[in-house]
């Protein structure tokens, strides 16, 4: 049985143009509270639990709350500084949108095959084929998270002028390798991150379904159905594995010339290191903007995805001959 993302009548690569274009778009949305998560993760002082806790004088915290982020990035830096990175961004949304979601269906339809009876469960399916999709999309496109990082951060007299230029500059000073820093944290996260966000949104979406197949909820609301299944299923999903994203985007700064020296080059070492140096709660760092974008950017993503699909269908639909 299909889940609520995939449907028969579409091929993988239909369902991957699909992702591209929902990528592209939810990109578009979500890039200033990119920037801001990202500022926010690479500021190295020691975050205390607690709701009182006078501020250090001696640390200056250049980024502490999300609209006073924003009105700094735009103070200094204009209305581009919020769209810093957004080309290797757009390209990485693109691709991994694309790439997911043709594995997403390559494996469902491998599982289909393998599990002919049905056993296993259907929600251990979508669980299964959502974290091994992320895993591929992740691995395949890691080269332009790395420099969406690199061109968030940079100040705009040391930011590279092109992505090609940046690339040429990362494999010249740090070799191959320099375009993997962090992929390890990258994938740990992106396992149960998108095993959990399939899963659910496969739940939440077929629970809206079935109101309105009992016409309990009209289905001409069924956009915003899949833009609140797209929004509870990212919002959960993300609190879970927010460190390891955190130490992922401190290991894609090392060897840039922004980033201090003292990281470590195994993530391992390197959240065991904030955690000593920052505290634990340092480890989710940029949380809140990181929420607040998760959720509108998996309500666009599969709201685009779900009304790009109906279109494909829609044209592949027998049509009556006016003759």
């Amino acid at each position: 049985m299909p889940s609520y993302v995939t449907d028969a009548n579409l091929s993988s690569y239909e369902l991957a143009f699909c992702g591209g274009m929902a990528g592209v778009v939810s990109r578009v949305v979500i890039a200033p509270l990119d920037v801001v998560k990202i500022r926010m993760q690479l500021q190295t002082h020691r975050t205390r639990f607690g709701f009182h806790q006078k501020p250090n004088k001696n640390t200056a915290i250049k980024y502490n709350k999300i609209t006073q982020a924003l009105r700094t990035i735009l103070k200094e830096e204009g209305i581009r500084g919020l769209y810093k990175g957004n080309m290797p961004a757009e390209y990485l949304y693109l691709s991994y949108s694309a790439v997911e979601f043709w594995a997403y269906k390559e494996l469902e339809q491998i599982i289909e095959k393998i599990d002919s009876k049905r056993t296993l469960p259907h929600t251990l399916k979508t669980f299964g084929c959502g974290m091994i999709a992320g895993c591929a999309a992740t691995a395949a496109t890691y080269p332009f998270d790395l420099l969406r990082t690199r061109f968030a951060v940079h100040r705009p007299q040391k930011q590279n002028t092109s992505v090609t230029r940046a690339m040429a500059d990362i494999y010249n000073l740090e070799g191959a390798a320099g375009f993997y820093r962090g992929l390890w944290p990258a994938i740990i996260q992106i396992m149960p991150y998108m095993g959990l966000l399939f899963s659910s949104y496969d739940i939440f979406a077929k629970g809206f379904k079935n109101l309105r197949d009992q016409q309990i909820l009209s289905a001409s609301y069924k956009p915003t159905h899949d833009m609140i299944s797209g929004a509870l299923s990212g919002f959960f999903s993300k609190i879970v594995v927010y460190p390891f994203d955190l130490v992922r985007k401190r290991l894609q700064m090392e060897g840039s010339q922004a980033t201090s020296a003292r990281l470590r080059s195994s993530w391992w070492g390197c959240l065991t290191n904030i955690v000593r140096q920052e505290g634990a709660l340092s480890l989710y760092k940029g949380l809140a903007p990181s929420l607040l974008k998760v959720a509108p950017a998996n309500a666009v993503t599969f709201m685009v995805f779900e009304e790009t699909k109906d279109v494909l269908l829609w044209f592949k639909e027998p049509k009556d001959d006016p003759l």
